[in-house]
């Protein structure tokens, strides 16, 4: 243990920060060199100016498209809410680890401070997963009970849905990390430092891997029943022109079904599964002051940032009215820039 006065020198008024949060000592962890923060938070600012604008517009979108203000876009409104709000609070979590700059990591990297920026993204992490599980339902009830889907889901019981993501994905992780007081603390905000393997596991199965359970079993039916109906509509094109045509037709409605599940859940996959491989790695296998490349770490963090960017692109950004919104908006900022200039 250092020294009082070794302390006071790297963290002012020590014996009340100790007392707050925990503090055993500082991080001592090697500076991973200049090129490694160049591409680390150079891709972060990309990523979060593609966040916030794309999320900005998908909501203006719908703020100002009365055509567009269905129960479903309201899930995907919502959606770009959490994703917006992820593009401001993930970078701040980030930031945390900066420890080139001992006055930022120092500040951010208090306890009562790191606690509140693990839980909200976290939370907002969640969030996005069953907003993500909400608009796969829809999507199932809109196929499989076409006459009972503006039953189902009306403004109404979308907004309470939506109600309900938001509370208990907040309420989940409060419960979880806010009340959590570590037993050794080292003063730098990262997740794999400060919590258990049980709190690993919790967190896993409630974020990723029973949404995503969800997820695939719900498109497995949808592609199927997008099948039948396919061939359905391809017999009665063979009516009335020939057998190639249809069989083309069939292929092409499975094609674009096929196309559209993988994207969704491939892109879902890819940007979690090398995260939850670091998080096991770090935690099972990794011994204490055992090499890790901080490249691979930054970059399992840049993948899962980037899914609050392209969800946009992917859910939103396939729709014609959103695209015919959205480039209004860009025509409109285009002029705009034009005129000061």
């Amino acid at each position: 243990m250092p020294s009082s006065a070794a302390n006071n020198h790297v963290f002012p008024n020590t014996t009340t920060f100790l007392k707050d949060t925990n503090l055993t000592e500082p991080h001592t962890a090697e500076d991973p060199g200049i090129s490694f923060y160049i591409y680390y938070y150079g891709m972060i600012c990309i990523i979060m100016c593609i966040n916030i604008t794309g999320n900005t517009l998908v909501i203006r979108a719908v703020m100002r498209t009365p055509n567009l203000r269905t129960p479903c876009n309201h899930y995907i409104v919502s959606l770009a809410v959490t994703d917006l709000l992820i593009g401001v609070i993930y970078p701040l979590y980030n930031v945390a680890h900066l420890e080139l700059v001992p006055e930022v990591s120092r500040a951010l990297g208090q306890w009562g401070v790191c606690r509140f920026l693990v839980s909200e993204v976290l939370a907002l992490s969640t969030s996005c997963s069953y907003h993500l599980v909400a608009i796969t339902v829809t999507r199932y009830v809109a196929i499989l009970y076409p006459l009972r889907y503006h039953l189902y889901f009306t403004t109404k019981s979308t907004k309470y849905t939506i109600y309900s993501i938001w509370v208990l994905s907040h309420c989940t992780c409060i419960f979880m990390y806010t009340l959590y007081n570590p037993e050794k603390y080292i003063g730098v905000c990262r997740y794999e430092l400060i919590f258990s393997i049980t709190h690993l596991i919790i967190l896993l199965i409630i974020q990723y891997f029973l949404p995503l359970l969800i997820m695939l079993s719900l498109y497995a039916r949808i592609v199927r029943i997008a099948r039948h109906q396919a061939k359905a509509i391809a017999l009665q094109e063979r009516v009335l022109r020939n057998k190639s045509h249809a069989f083309n037709f069939i292929r092409r409605q499975e094609l674009k079904s096929t196309v559209m599940v993988s994207v969704l859940l491939g892109f879902y996959i890819i940007v979690w599964t090398p995260m939850i491989i670091y998080l096991f790695f770090y935690k099972i296998t990794c011994v204490e002051n055992c090499f890790q490349s901080p490249f691979i770490r930054a970059t399992c963090r840049i993948l899962l940032y980037m899914n609050s960017a392209v969800n946009v692109f992917i859910y939103a950004g396939r729709l014609p009215e959103f695209r015919k919104s959205i480039q209004k908006d860009i025509t409109k900022l285009q002029k705009y820039l034009c005129f000061c200039k």
